[in-house]
């Protein structure tokens, strides 16, 4: 369930869908226990953090 949950919130799917999907009644218990940025959603948030020091 683990993967399979941060899978989905890494691939697009709305966290409270997850959530949902999950049978979890709080967003905050999803996000915090079973998603997980991937390292490619890293380097995204560093790539526009260096776009917005850059201009």
């Amino acid at each position: 369930m683990h993967a399979c949950l941060s899978w989905m919130a890494n691939n697009g799917v709305p966290d409270t869908v997850v959530s949902a999907w999950a049978g979890h009644s709080d967003l905050s218990f999803t996000k915090r226990v079973y998603v997980h940025p991937d390292p490619q959603s890293l380097k995204a948030g560093s790539d526009k953090l260096g776009q917005l020091l850059v201009s």
